[in-house]
């Protein structure tokens, strides 16, 4: 009998960083998004391509940083737009509400992994254009380091150079939950951020082999020849952003719908005679616990017999093996996003 799963969940945020291309062939989307190489000797998914993110620190969610915004005319109803109320408070115990501290954690991990600072000051907290604005105008790499050893001095950076983090150009875009056959689980909320001009990256060395700016096909076609490795969560992304050709389009897109609460992604993983199937919410097949197993479940048929199962609704990702995957999507998504498109007939 499968062991119950009862792992600890711990609070991750990852940014889609989409920049505009000038460059782009009129087949192709115009701009590009930002993801790295994971070290090879990263305790979680190494080698893999993914967008900057990270675990959530207590620092986060402090109450010290409603104290900064506060210094800042406008910003505190600014915060309200992004949630029902910047803070919640109990007794002598006050957070930040998740939304603002998900955001911080995005953009610190951002800076700390790629050295990118996206953030406005005094002029440029009234920009209602909707493009995140970043800073390049300081020792990026003496404060990288810093906040990387420190996350609590991202605050102190921000207070120095008289800046406050660009929260208001993250859009919420998803939720994906880890599998419960991993040891280490997250739930990652994947934000959306769009740069009219393309910053230049800094590196953090012991967490970065390299990195790309590229177009979301490229990436994707890039995968399918073994070139490098997209995890579930980022190749589905990438896929949804195929609906998209023009940058000011799927920007727009994200603003509108950043209200929505997302369905969590939590994908269950079954094991077939040929590879193994991750199904995910809203298929037939999808169980009523996906936490129920600790361990791949055994079908004893081919994912096409497995497929063969549903009666209507598919919702899952094939994998033969690392790179030869395919997402099966064959209705409309419930919480009014766009669903993914295949890369192979796009």
């Amino acid at each position: 009998m499968p062991k119950k799963v009862v792992d600890k969940i711990r609070h991750s945020a990852s940014l889609i960083l989409l920049s505009r291309d000038t460059k782009f062939p009129p087949s192709s989307s115009d701009y590009n998004a930002l993801l790295f190489t994971r070290n090879s000797k990263s305790t979680f998914m190494p080698d893999a391509s993914v967008f900057p993110g990270g675990v959530c620190e207590t620092v986060d969610s402090s109450p010290v940083w409603l104290r900064h915004f506060s210094r800042y005319e406008g910003s505190a109803e600014k915060l309200k737009k992004i949630c029902k109320g910047a803070a919640s408070t109990k007794g002598s115990n006050e957070n930040l509400n998740a939304d603002v501290s998900l955001r911080l954690t995005a953009l610190r991990e951002t800076f700390e992994e790629m050295g990118i600072l996206l953030c406005r000051d005094r002029k440029s907290l009234t920009r209602t254009d909707g493009y995140a604005q970043f800073n390049e105008q300081f020792d990026r790499q003496h404060w990288q380091r810093i906040v990387h050893n420190d996350a609590s001095k991202y605050l102190t950076l921000c207070e120095e150079l008289d800046v406050v983090p660009d929260l208001w150009s993250l859009h919420e875009w998803s939720a994906w939950r880890t599998p419960s056959t991993f040891q280490k689980r997250f739930e990652t909320v994947f934000f959306l951020a769009a740069l009219q001009a393309q910053p230049q990256v800094l590196t953090e060395p012991n967490e970065v082999k390299d990195y790309k700016w590229r177009a979301p096909l490229d990436y994707l076609k890039a995968a399918h020849k073994k070139e490098l490795w997209l995890p579930p969560p980022q190749y589905y992304e990438l896929s949804r952003c195929l609906n998209f050709q023009k940058l000011e389009q799927l920007r727009l897109f994200a603003q509108h719908r950043s209200s929505e609460r997302d369905v969590v992604i939590h994908p269950v993983i079954y094991k077939c005679t040929d590879g193994f199937v991750h199904l995910l919410p809203g298929d037939d097949l999808y169980p009523l616990d996906p936490d129920a197993s600790s361990e791949k479940i055994e079908t004893g048929i081919s994912m096409a017999e497995f497929r063969a199962l549903a009666k209507k609704n598919l919702h899952r990702s094939e994998h033969k093996n690392q790179h030869e995957s395919q997402l099966i999507v064959n209705f409309e998504s419930a919480d009014g996003h766009v669903m993914p498109l295949d890369p192979k007939t796009h």
